[in-house]
């Protein structure tokens, strides 16, 4: 198996993955998460139900097609790990996708077995949002690693340096927070939709449920998390901190500015329309196309590709080939 043709494959693997990531989302925003009932891994008793309703179809498909990312991920880790030395970046990723394809499974098994899906609002639930939405941001973070590290011909795992981990920390931290946040705020939006902006701040007057209050910390945090990220954005486009930035590490700092400007119009616009399901689809795909080129950023700048020194640039351990290209492209400075 050469290793040539494997970044291809992996790109591949992580696109439908996303696809079936986002199917997943429209289960749950189309309330059909009971679509099978309780029965797992049949669907109402049978391996394949007859003639389903919507509901069921939606269920069942996503099942199918979250098996078959299973299988791919399976194949992508045996063709990493043959195709690569042990000790390899790209094994190690290809391994973490595969633990958290598994976990995934298993969470999703669970909230059907007992019931927390649709419009359940039980604790048990609301608990187990942030863990859920952790594991699926965590496994799009595997497979893009993995299809990113092979194409950029990553040889070890990236170590990032200290003034690294405090720019990037809080970003990726905060982006996490946002998405259990979200998860709350989503279910709130279905379990307790309002028709109009006017109910919806009406629901703060007087409300019905936990899901309320939890709902109104996704937009302060948002404010906050957007904030973090235009500021870790200008700081890496910045050469004057003392980094050098390749153009792969800039552009991904530019996308990582403007999807967080898109979401920062996308959130509110999404709310005062009523939260139509169209949007809030495209809200969930633009946050994960977010946190996957934070990703991706991270893994650059722990990589030396661009590690800005953010706040104290005796901690930054240059490697000897950024420091050949900081002498290229400042010439001045030798």
């Amino acid at each position: 198996m050469s290793a040539r043709r494997f970044s291809p494959f992996a790109w591949g693997v992580f696109g439908y993955s996303l696809l079936v990531i986002l199917w997943g989302y429209f289960l749950r925003i189309s309330e059909s998460g009971d679509g099978c009932g309780t029965d797992w891994p049949l669907c109402h008793g049978a391996v394949v139900p007859e003639a389903p309703p919507f509901a069921t179809f939606v269920e069942f498909s996503h099942r199918l097609s979250s098996g078959l990312v299973l299988l791919l991920v399976l194949a992508m880790v045996i063709w990493a790990f043959r195709a690569y030395p042990r000790g390899s970046a790209v094994r190690k990723a290809a391994g973490a996708s595969l633990l958290f394809t598994l976990t995934e499974s298993l969470v999703g098994a669970v909230l059907v077995v007992l019931g927390w899906v649709a419009t359940d609002v039980s604790l048990g639930r609301i608990i187990i949002r942030p863990f859920h939405v952790t594991n699926t941001f965590l496994l799009m973070a595997a497979l893009a690693l993995t299809a990113w590290w092979s194409w950029r011909e990553v040889t070890r795992v990236p170590r990032p340096s200290r003034p690294t981990v405090r720019l990037m920390g809080p970003v990726i931290v905060g982006v996490l927070a946002l998405a259990w946040t979200g998860s709350w705020t989503g279910l709130a939006a279905t379990a307790f939709p309002a028709e109009t902006l006017r109910d919806g701040v009406g629901q703060y007057l007087d409300p019905q449920h936990l899901l309320i209050y939890l709902r109104v910390s996704h937009p302060i945090l948002a404010l906050i998390v957007i904030g973090l990220i235009l500021r870790m954005v200008r700081i890496v486009r910045d050469g004057s901190t003392g980094g050098v930035p390749d153009t792969v590490t800039r552009r991904l700092a530019l996308a990582c500015g403007v999807l967080a400007g898109v979401q920062l119009l996308a959130g509110p616009a999404t709310i005062a329309l009523g939260n139509p399901w169209a949007m809030r689809l495209g809200h969930l795909f633009l946050a994960d196309l977010l946190w996957v080129a934070l990703v991706l950023l991270a893994s650059e700048l722990a990589g030396a590709r661009g590690v800005p020194e953010a706040v104290d640039s005796a901690d930054q351990p240059w490697t000897n080939e950024a420091s050949a290209e900081r002498l290229r492209t400042n010439p001045a400075r030798s």
